[in-house]
């Protein structure tokens, strides 16, 4: 017996290898080009959204230190990349975010009095994959980044803050050690100083400020009055120079702020002394919380808590409130602060998209927060006659009723005419003609409604069974 060679399966297969190298290619070089430009993209987008929140942050600092009030001040330390299915990410971009030093900031008079008080530098360090990017620094009220390592320039984001066009000097000293790292946000809680150890000397001042900043790179120009600016010093070895200010006991204010807890020491103001600084808190504990309310729907929402010092109901204090999230809820604009009334307050805040979100209430030395999903919102259900009668006469029918449920009114219909009312049971009588007539009764609420039909004649009584209802 003889084989004859059969060769008609090799173009099928042979295309077959062809079409696979082709889409392996094709995947290989998405992989190199395209998910790298993809990324990239979204690194960047990170970057302008943290870049905001550092904003955030540095006006958080200044304004916790002027206003003697706790903020509350959110970083978006990394990001995540949109999941592939036939591609691989590298691994999620994280960052960090920490305070540098501490460094001294000194006060001198021309007496030879002089006072220190500690203060730090905040850095954040992101970590991107396709990116490069330098660190961004808060120093000395200054925001910006520095590629000096990386053979750039510093970049100003957020001008100083410490003098301004009268020449009245405000310094704002940060304390305590913070360190957070990863690819969450992290909320950073500014605590503004409440006790004081030093006052600031009398007379004609001098003021040594730590800056990582020469002059040459940003004092220099910045826009401080020539009588106010000293120059700034060589750095020594750790870096940091030192910003000279020339001003006058009574054109210098100090403030003092801590991360995560209270600042370690302080400065009193002028024109108060200890006593009268903390008149408010000295001596009394206090105690806010928030009322356990674990879900929202999207809308306005009222949020309740009350607030006691030393155990007892406090009337009239001043509470402040933040969120960790404004995207998913915020407190209205005119209730980020409110006063108790007999050791209860009430806070009004705008749910605005599904997520989760963490909300603060602040008050003397006490913080409370509360956890909160805001879900979709909750329709409520149709409302419905719980009871209904008709009782027909000649030339009337009398309804008895009662509503079930969230309504807004009802309203009952003869051939002769019609009545509406909004109390949730009563009697109502309305004219017909003689003989069976065709009779409505409708309940309508937010939900929606329900409406009950009959035909009752000159001496009929019905209930609602012998109705035909329907909800809509």
């Amino acid at each position: 017996m003889r084989f004859s060679r059969d060769r008609r399966g090799q173009s099928v297969v042979v295309g077959t290898v062809i079409l696979f190298g082709f889409l392996i290619l094709a995947l290989s070089l998405y992989q190199v080009q395209i998910v790298p430009q993809e990324n990239a993209e979204v690194e960047f987008q990170h970057f302008e959204e943290v870049r905001n929140d550092l904003v955030d942050l540095r006006a958080g600092i200044l304004r916790a230190g002027t206003t003697d009030r706790v903020q509350y001040e959110t970083v978006r330390l990394g990001t995540d990349y949109p999941p592939r299915l036939f591609a691989i990410n590298p691994p999620a971009p994280s960052g960090t975010i920490q305070t540098r030093g501490p460094y001294n900031i000194s006060i001198h008079s021309e007496s030879g009095d002089t006072v220190n008080i500690t203060t730090r530098f905040i850095q954040y360090q992101p970590r991107y994959n396709e990116i490069d990017h330098p660190p961004t620094w808060y120093d000395a009220s200054v925001l910006y980044l520095d590629a000096n390592e990386e053979g750039g320039r510093v970049v100003i984001i957020e001008d100083q803050n410490l003098v301004n066009d009268d020449g009245e000097v405000r310094i704002t000293a940060l304390q305590n050690e913070f360190r957070r790292s990863g690819t969450q946000q992290t909320t950073l809680e500014l605590r503004p100083s409440r006790n004081s150890t030093d006052r600031i000397p009398e007379g004609e001042l001098t003021i040594k400020i730590p800056t990582r900043l020469s002059g040459e790179e940003y004092w220099d120009n910045a826009d401080i009055p020539d009588k106010v600016y000293g120059g700034v010093s060589d750095a020594g070895g750790n870096g940091v120079h030192n910003l000279t200010l020339n001003t006058t006991h009574e054109e210098l204010v100090v403030d003092t702020v801590g991360i995560q807890e209270k600042p370690t020491d302080s400065i009193a103001k002028n024109g108060s002394s200890d006593d009268e600084n903390n008149q408010a808190v000295e001596n009394r504990i206090f105690d806010i919380e928030w009322y356990d309310r674990n879900s929202v729907p999207i809308g306005d929402v009222q949020l309740n808590g009350s607030i006691s010092a030393n155990d007892e109901p406090l009337d009239n204090a001043i509470i402040d409130f933040s969120t960790t999230n404004p995207a998913v809820a915020s407190f209205n604009q005119e209730n980020t602060t409110t006063t108790s009334v007999d050791g209860n307050f009430t806070a009004n805040i705008t749910a605005k998209q599904e997520g989760n979100v963490t909300l603060f209430a602040a008050s003397g030395d006490d913080v409370d927060n509360i956890s909160v999903e805001v879900i979709a919102p909750v329709n409520p259900s149709p409302p419905i006659f719980g009871s209904l009668t008709a009782s027909g006469s000649q030339r009337s029918v009398s309804f008895d009723w009662n509503i079930d449920g969230q309504f807004d009114s009802v309203t009952f219909e003869t051939d002769s005419g019609s009545a509406t009312s909004t109390d949730r049971s009563g009697t109502v009588s309305i004219g017909k003609s003689p003989g069976n007539r065709d009779i409505t009764a409708i309940v309508e609420g937010p939900g929606g409604s329900e409406t009950c039909t009959a035909t009752i004649g000159n001496d009929g009584e019905l209930i609602k069974p012998d109705f035909t209802c329907t909800t809509s």
